[in-house]
């Protein structure tokens, strides 16, 4: 299940489960009022990166807990609801959103095993 229709959220957890390359994403979705729903997920396994550094790929292994909103159409929410991600024609596409969560993760800063605690500054 790749996609998901918002219509077929309600007070029972919708279980999902979807896979990119070694990544695995899983959890449920919750509606919470109509048209806010809210995501808890775990993202394991791994994802190649290259390092910041020396720019060789290495393996980064994955155990992400994932927590957001998911609201139909724009969100109008308030101050707890700060985390939200607007849904178009109302279905909620799960590929989307690990490929999102993956490239967040990807670009956060990485340093291998050789290069670490190296100064940015060294001089090559």
């Amino acid at each position: 299940m790749t996609k998901i229709s918002f219509k077929r959220l309600n007070a029972v957890p919708l279980d999902f489960e979807v896979k990119c390359e070694d990544a695995h994403f899983s959890g449920d979705i919750i509606l919470k009022k109509r048209n806010l729903a809210q995501l808890n997920g775990t993202i394991t396994g791994s994802i190649s990166l290259p390092c910041d550094l020396c720019a060789e790929t290495v393996k980064k292994e994955l155990n992400e807990e994932i927590v957001f909103y998911l609201s139909d159409g724009i969100a109008h929410g308030n101050d707890n609801e700060l985390d939200v991600v607007e849904i178009e024609n109302s279905t909620i596409d799960m590929d989307e959103l690990l490929a999102s969560e993956l490239e967040l993760i990807r670009s956060d800063y990485f340093c291998c095993s050789n290069c670490e605690g190296t100064s940015l500054e060294r001089e090559f």
